[in-house]
């Protein structure tokens, strides 16, 4: 006798946006990575844009924490924010400073790509509702896990580029995707609203694939 596994809902979100999820893990951000040879000048706009996002990802966590319906997503989501304001910022003030980048502020023109991640990605948070914003942070946080978990087995002469991989493949950020992955999984069917997830989903991944090209523009 066949037994049919029911795909969960996490799993229908990654089926229904394979083409884009494989574009991002092919990124030529990533490959460069994995290849050991990512340009120094690339790497340095890249940190200033993501450590701005940083920034905009306590904010968008901010929003789950207010929207979220029990006490213990709440706790879950106060850890969140205390890994990124501890864990996260830390590194990129460290970071900038040890290669002497310039610092990045508000007031700075941002790339388009960038910009439009940044606003995206917020503009999910503030406007949709719980199960938008988990949607939207397990897409990038999954996207992001998944490769780093890949790159952190090969050889890397960049030290900093090292250390924020293995932030990424530290069983603490795998243990976020989890939660992240655990909570979308188990929604009820009335509670998953598949088309709605799948275009925050697709927008995410679009938006990420924009935001990694921006490194390499002058």
């Amino acid at each position: 006798m066949t037994t049919h596994t029911i795909p969960t809902h996490s799993e229908r979100l990654l089926a229904a946006n394979a083409d884009l999820w494989q574009a991002m893990q092919e990124h030529r951000f990533v490959i460069d990575i994995e290849r050991n040879r990512l340009p120094a000048d690339a790497f340095g706009r890249y940190l200033s844009y993501e450590g701005r996002f940083v920034e905009t990802a306590i904010g968008i966590f901010g929003h789950a924490l207010i929207k979220a319906p029990s006490i213990e997503q709440k706790h879950w989501l106060i850890g969140v924010l205390n890994a990124l304001s501890t864990e996260q910022v830390p590194y990129f003030d460290r970071t900038v400073a040890a290669l002497a980048l310039p610092a990045a502020h508000r007031g700075q023109r941002l790339p388009a790509a960038v910009a439009a991640f940044d606003t995206g990605m917020l503009d999910i948070a503030q406007q949709g509702r719980y199960e938008d914003v988990i949607v939207s942070m397990l897409t990038a946080e999954w996207m992001y896990g998944t490769w780093c978990t890949r790159a952190n087995r090969t050889p890397n002469d960049n030290r900093y580029i090292r250390e924020w991989v293995a932030l990424h493949a530290d069983p603490t950020f795998s243990a976020q995707v989890q939660w992240l992955k655990a909570q979308v999984d188990g929604w009820s069917e009335q509670q998953f609203d598949f088309e709605r997830s799948s275009a925050i989903f697709s927008k995410v991944l679009a938006l990420e694939i924009d935001f990694h090209s921006a490194c390499y523009e002058v």
